[in-house]
């Protein structure tokens, strides 16, 4: 794929999502196009009917958001503070979308499925064995948890005031899940340091 084309696919992508969580649910195709400013005829080009499209979001969406857990096991100074970071990054990439859209996708990929378990399975694990995290957390309490906060209230916030509140209520969450030996957590919520998406844009 040209240079060019793999951007429009790119900016397609990122619009369907911010689309879908605006709607709460399927997206108009024009209003996808438009918010990634290119002809409808692009869209169609890259997405020729709506499972393409649906498919390739939730895939995209995914990706980075294992791709953020699998940085977070990396990088971050413990594995509570990996667990936060992999939540709020979640956040900024969308998850809410899988949710919304999944009756009507079907994503079946062994690989993609495997990584994002092996991420979920050695955050937790790391965070019992560490004592940073109740001893009775589990995949579903981050992941249930992850895409609940995830997805837009509908009570006619912008999508700024969505995600501040989400990422607050995130950190409150994490406060929940907190084991004995726990340290303080660094703020993480807008108030604090910058989400993923917000270290993005200033690069």
């Amino acid at each position: 794929m040209r240079a060019d084309a793999r951007r429009n696919r790119d900016k397609l992508l990122d619009a369907a999502i911010e689309v879908i969580l605006e709607a709460g649910g399927d997206p108009a195709r024009d209003a996808i196009a438009a918010r990634a400013g290119v002809g409808i005829g692009t869209l169609y080009r890259h997405f020729p009917d709506q499972p393409s499209l649906l498919n390739a979001v939730v895939r995209r969406t995914l990706e980075r958001t294992i791709e953020a857990g699998e940085a977070a096991l990396a990088e971050a100074t413990d594995s509570f503070d990996a667990l936060r970071r992999y939540m709020h990054s979640a956040l900024d990439h969308g998850i809410g979308v899988v949710n919304l859209i999944h009756p009507l996708v079907d994503v079946r990929d062994p690989e993609l499925r495997g990584r994002a378990g092996s991420v979920i399975e050695t955050l937790i694990s790391n965070g019992r064995r560490d004592g940073v995290l109740r001893e009775d957390t589990t995949a579903a309490d981050v992941v249930f948890a992850t895409i609940r906060f995830g997805r837009p209230l509908a009570v006619g916030l912008s999508g700024a005031e969505e995600r501040a509140i989400a990422h607050r209520h995130i950190d409150i969450y994490l406060d929940g899940l907190r084991g004995s030996r726990a340290a303080e957590a660094s703020p993480s919520s807008p108030e604090g340091a910058p989400s993923a998406r917000g270290k993005r844009r200033r690069k």
